[in-house]
């Protein structure tokens, strides 16, 4: 392995040796779109594409997260500069191996190019995959064996999302509504303790905690509203703009409650604000497009005819 690492450390100085200002504000917006430009994507699919496919893209995507962070616990492996100071000057937190950036965003634009079903889109989506999983070289916070794994993984759970989705939530339709919460907590309980068992990445607690609340408020959604799907193309931009700037509010507000000390209150209140958020995701801001009569949507009982 550390011929390996050591291969990728002579790539990247390689790579860094063409560096420009240019080309570094390039690659690191290019590298946002795998990070923090899921708080805008993922919310717009749900809200203004296809609920049905945007909540399950979602639920993905966090085990997803799940699994990204159990196994950068489990490999404990160095980022580039932690083994050579020349890389750089670029920083990021935590352990490096599998990338998170290239491996949420081949599921995220995977499924995306799935619901929109159109070839020109798929290229365009394997060019951004492509071009981020790149920058996180170019940028040396990855070893080119770190992103190769976090395509690999992403298309396995890609695969899987595509592959057996449906029968899932059929089974849980008929299941019953208790039998949904129970499985959120179920799953949400799951990430917690995989963290108790490694506890290096707190934000396992925070992951659980979005869980909780984005497949209860799926649930809550299914049994009581209608889903915000259809609609005119100011309905749509007018939900997300509502939508959006509810759930950047509280994430700034919410985020002034965290105390500095990981403790107990720490966790619990990390927990608590992720499963608001993720409520409010796939529940809250529906009740209040439908309550503004912002959506065509179906019934509560029609959630299986939903396109994507």
């Amino acid at each position: 392995m550390e011929g390996v690492l050591n291969w990728g450390v002579e790539l990247i100085l390689l790579i860094q040796q063409n560096r420009t200002a240019l080309l570094d504000e390039f690659f690191r917006a290019i590298t946002t779109l795998g990070g923090q430009a899921h708080i805008y994507i993922v919310p717009f699919v749900i809200w203004s594409l296809s609920y049905r496919a945007g909540s399950r893209m979602l639920l993905t995507l966090l085990l997803s997260a799940f699994v990204n962070f159990a196994l950068k616990d489990v490999f404990a492996q160095p980022r580039p500069f932690d083994l050579e100071p020349r890389i750089g000057p670029d920083r990021e937190f935590g352990f490096g191996a599998p990338s998170g950036h290239a491996q949420h965003t081949l599921i995220e634009w995977g499924l995306i190019a799935a619901w929109v079903g159109r070839r020109w889109f798929s290229v365009l989506a394997v060019l951004l995959i492509v071009l981020i999983g790149f920058s996180r070289v170019y940028l040396g916070v990855h070893f080119p064996t770190d992103v190769l794994a976090g395509w690999a993984l992403g298309a396995a759970l890609l695969w899987l999302h595509l592959r057996h989705a449906d029968a899932i939530a059929a089974r849980l339709a008929a299941a019953g509504f208790a039998a949904q919460i129970a499985t959120a907590a179920a799953c949400s309980a799951l990430f917690v303790a995989f963290y108790l068992l490694l506890p290096r990445t707190p934000y396992l607690v925070g992951v659980g905690g979005l869980f909780l609340g984005a497949a209860a408020g799926i649930a809550l959604c299914r049994r009581w509203l209608r889903a915000p799907e259809g609609g005119a193309i100011w309905q749509r931009a007018l939900r997300y703009v509502l939508g959006i700037a509810v759930l950047l509010t509280w994430l700034a507000q919410s985020g002034k409650w965290v105390p500095e000390q990981r403790e107990l209150a720490w966790y619990a209140i990390v927990y608590a604000n992720n499963a608001i958020a993720g409520l409010w995701l796939t529940f809250g801001a529906p009740a209040l497009f439908q309550a503004l009569r912002l959506t065509s949507g179906v019934g509560p009982n029609s959630f299986g005819q939903l396109s994507g």
